[in-house]
C-alpha cells in the first residue's frame, strides 16, 4: 500500500470509526502530512512496508534538529505510534516499526495561573449592558467558574444547562461526559444572557437555537474566536499575553485546592482521567504546603502540644 493512502486510511479510522474531534483529526494528518514528505525527500519507495525503525528515528531527529518543543515531538511520535499500530493491527504492515520509539523526557514547567485581584479584573470588563458584552461575561466566568476547556466551552449546548439543578453536563475528550456544578453568580448570568442571546447576531441572522455561545453569523463559536475575546480583554486589562484560555482552567483548579478541595474532586471537575494529570494543574508553592501541613498533619500537631 502507498504511504498516503496508508495515512488517508488512518485519518478516515479516527475521524469515523473513533470519531476524534476535527482539531484532532487535523493534528493526526499534518504529523502524517510531514512524515510522508521527509519519506519522499529520503527517496524511501513509496511503499508503507517501506517505513522502518532506522527511517522513523531519522525523521525524529529532524524534530529535534528544527528546535520544536519537546511536547510537539512528543505529539508527533504518539501520532506515528498509533497509526502504525493501526496498520499492524489491520494487517497491512507484519512488523510495528514504530513500537521501539522512544518518548523525549517531558518538559516541567508550572502553568499559568491568574491571581485573585487580575482574575476578577478581567471578569468586570464585559459591558454587561450590550448583548456582546453579556455574552463575553459569560465566557469568561463559565471558563473561570467551571474550569471546562475551550473546546468544551464552544461545544456546549442550551439543553446542557441545567439551571434548576445548577449544573452542566460537559462533553470532554473521548466523548466523555461529567457534570460540572454553576455558582449562583454564573445562572444568573445564564438567565441574563438568555434574555439578549439573539441579539448577538447581527442584522436579524437565523440563531443556532442548540449553540450556547453564538457569534455574531449566529452560528457556534470556535476555539479560535474565544482566544480572540480572551485576548482582547487582557490586553484591556493589561495583562501580559503569556496568559490563555487555559490559564482560566489552571486558576480554577489552584483556586479549588487552595480554598480546601481534594485533588480526587478537583479531578472530576476538570474531567482528568489520571491524577498525575491534575497535580499538573494544581501547583502550590513550598510555603503553602508547608502551611497545609503544619495546621493538618496530626504528627505537626503534636509536636505544638
Amino acid at each position: 500500500m502507498e504511504i498516503d493512502n496508508a495515512i488517508e486510511e488512518f485519518i478516515n479510522f479516527v475521524r469515523i470509526e473513533r470519531e476524534y474531534s476535527e482539531h484532532s483529526v487535523t493534528a493526526y494528518a499534518k504529523d502524517l502530512s510531514e512524515l510522508s514528505i521527509y519519506a519522499h525527500d529520503e527517496k524511501v519507495p513509496d511503499n508503507i512496508k517501506s517505513l522502518d525503525f532506522f527511517m522513523l528515528r531519522g525523521f525524529i531527529t529532524t524534530l529535534y534538529d528544527r528546535q520544536l518543543s519537546k511536547s510537539s515531538i512528543e505529539r508527533k511520535i504518539s501520532t506515528i505510534k498509533s497509526f502504525f499500530k493501526f496498520l499492524y493491527r489491520r494487517g497491512i504492515i507484519e512488523e510495528n516499526p514504530a513500537r521501539m520509539l522512544k518518548f523525549p523526557k517531558k518538559e516541567k514547567y508550572l502553568p499559568t495561573v491568574f491571581n485573585i485581584d487580575d482574575i476578577f479584573t478581567l471578569l468586570d470588563l464585559p459591558d454587561k449592558t450590550t448583548p456582546m458584552g453579556m455574552r463575553d461575561a459569560l465566557i469568561l466566568e463559565l471558563l473561570y467558574g467551571t474550569g471546562i476547556r475551550v473546546s468544551e466551552l464552544v461545544g456546549l449546548d442550551r439543553s446542557a444547562v441545567d439551571l434548576n439543578g445548577m449544573r452542566i453536563l460537559v462533553r470532554g475528550k473521548g466523548k466523555k461526559e461529567r457534570i460540572v456544578p454553576l455558582a449562583p453568580e454564573l445562572i444568573s448570568l445564564i438567565k441574563d444572557y438568555y434574555k439578549v442571546m439573539y441579539d448577538v447576531a447581527a442584522d436579524n441572522r437565523i440563531v443556532d437555537s442548540d449553540a450556547l455561545i453564538i457569534n455574531r453569523l449566529g452560528t457556534r463559536m470556535t476555539d479560535r474566536t474565544v482566544r480572540r475575546v480572551v485576548e482582547a480583554y487582557l490586553k484591556k486589562a493589561g495583562l501580559p499575553l503569556d496568559y490563555s484560555p487555559h490559564s482560566f482552567r489552571h486558576t480554577f483548579a489552584t483556586h479549588l485546592l487552595e480554598g480546601g478541595a481534594d485533588l480526587r474532586s478537583i479531578q472530576e471537575l476538570l474531567g482528568h482521567e489520571s491524577l498525575a494529570t491534575t497535580q499538573k494543574y494544581t501547583h502550590s508553592d513550598l510555603s503553602s504546603l508547608l502551611k497545609v501541613y503544619d495546621e493538618s498533619h496530626p504528627m505537626a500537631k503534636k509536636d505544638k502540644q
